[in-house]
């Protein structure tokens, strides 16, 4: 409470409703833990349980059978429910069993208001390469900010992108012009990747430029996947996922798994990438990735 408090003294304008659900989950996911106690640590097997049966009551209230539900959830492994709250599992769920099971079609959906106070935008694709690159400068270029993202592979070849996001002053999206244009220009991108423009213009609003949050790069070798991990924190900015997905491109990197996180003005985001031959990175095409990061991301804030 004294947070929150503090969040909203200092300046009334920062505070939102996604900065509101960050402390709510939180809050919820202490009290758990200490109503379990914490010699007893929750297991994911647990996790993954109880987030599918609470997702299914809310699928058998809306008339979804079991056996659509449970073939919507094939291919997906025990990260994507450790990733994904109950509502939004259902809703996937939900429309993943109303789609043709043999379709190759995209599955492109919003959500006006979902509990973090987001417009979420889901897209259900064939995975294709450099379709984050293509995606997040879509949504830049329509001036949104993405304050939460998830990149899901599936085990059948498909990937569920899930992109929660703000109007670039922070508000919600809620005019509904608005949210057929976002849908619509995903859905264009999809169509034709090759008229992607990544070229991003916007400036950081003013109080994000206030704060200095140097860019911090790390790699390391997820050895049980065989793949390496980017994390990367960097000050939060328009264009930042852009910009990356760009440098993912150039350096014919594919990713694989993303978790995209921002917390205030601090951007910190967790990339699952191999080369095209589906290796792990090696030592020189690391420092590459690296020194291409340092160089655009610092680059872009000096001009934010």
């Amino acid at each position: 409470m004294l947070t929150c408090a503090d969040v909203r003294a200092t300046n009334p304008k920062l505070w939102n409703s996604w900065k509101a659900s960050l402390f709510h989950d939180f809050y919820h996911r202490v009290k758990r833990a200490l109503r379990r106690g914490l010699q007893s640590p929750i297991d994911q097997e647990h996790l993954v349980r109880e987030t599918q049966d609470a997702a299914r009551r809310l699928l058998v209230e809306r008339g979804i059978a079991e056996a659509d539900v449970e073939r919507a959830w094939t291919g997906f492994s025990a990260a994507y429910f450790l990733q994904h709250s109950p509502e939004e599992v259902a809703w996937h769920a939900r429309l993943l069993a109303e789609r043709d099971p043999g379709s190759d079609e995209p599955l492109v959906a919003l959500e006006a208001r979902s509990l973090r106070g987001t417009t979420a935008v889901l897209i259900f694709t064939r995975a294709r390469r450099n379709g984050f690159a293509r995606t997040t400068a879509v949504l830049d270029q329509l001036g949104l900010n993405i304050v939460d993202a998830r990149i899901t592979p599936t085990g059948d070849g498909f990937s569920l992108d899930l992109y929660h996001l703000l109007e670039d002053d922070g508000a919600p999206i809620t005019d509904d012009d608005r949210k057929v244009e976002i849908e619509q220009a995903i859905w264009l991108s999809l169509q034709r990747p090759e008229d992607t423009a990544f070229a991003v213009s916007r400036r950081a609003p003013r109080q994000a430029r206030m704060f200095n949050t140097p860019t911090q790069i790390a790699l390391s070798v997820d050895e049980r996947n065989r793949r390496s991990v980017l994390e990367l924190t960097a000050g939060d900015r328009p264009g930042l996922l852009c910009d990356v997905g760009k440098v993912l491109m150039a350096e014919r990197i594919e990713l694989h798994a993303a978790k995209i996180m921002t917390v205030g003005e601090r951007a910190e985001d967790v990339f699952y990438v191999t080369d095209f031959d589906n290796r792990p990175l090696d030592a020189p095409a690391e420092q590459r990735l690296k020194d291409r990061l340092m160089q655009a991301l610092d680059r872009r804030s000096l001009t934010s």
